[in-house]
């Protein structure tokens, strides 16, 4: 029931594997439901797809480095259709407070992904300056909204 408000997305694309993906994050409205904030991820890929689709996201994590392992976002992966995933993060005020510095600090994300085919891949992608002045920005506006 929130009035409309920014929203963090983001749009990749691979094409040496022609896979695309659209990562969307925002803040839960719904009071009724159990979690904060909610990271709804679309994977397109083509009917030829050798990995035969994507079946599961493991994890959804952040980083400061490339190379760095990361930290997983506190909250829970499911997938809902095909190629379509969310991540609900738990609403408790230290996992609330965990998750959005993780999201304001980490310049990285990893998210690993199985395949239809049991091979497994990892998509790596880096905020950057304008991708870290819209985290900046939007996290500013949630955090001068009504709390949790």
């Amino acid at each position: 029931d929130l009035p409309p408000e920014p929203a963090i997305r983001a749009n990749a694309t691979i094409p040496a594997k022609n896979l695309q993906v659209t990562m969307t994050i925002r803040r839960n409205g719904d009071k009724t439901l159990p979690f904060s904030h909610m990271i709804e991820l679309i994977f397109l890929t083509p009917d030829n797809f050798e990995g035969g689709g994507i079946e599961n996201i493991l994890r959804f994590a952040l980083k400061n480095t490339e190379e760095a392992a990361g930290n997983s976002i506190i909250g829970t992966p499911a997938k809902i259709a095909e190629g379509f995933f969310l991540v609900a993060l738990n609403d408790t005020p230290a996992e609330i407070q965990a998750n959005l510095d993780m999201l304001r600090n980490q310049s990285w994300i990893d998210v690993p992904l199985i395949y239809k085919s049991g091979r497994r891949a990892l998509i790596t992608m880096e905020k950057g300056v304008p991708g870290g002045q819209v985290f900046d920005e939007v996290l500013k506006s949630w955090q001068g909204a009504s709390a949790f």
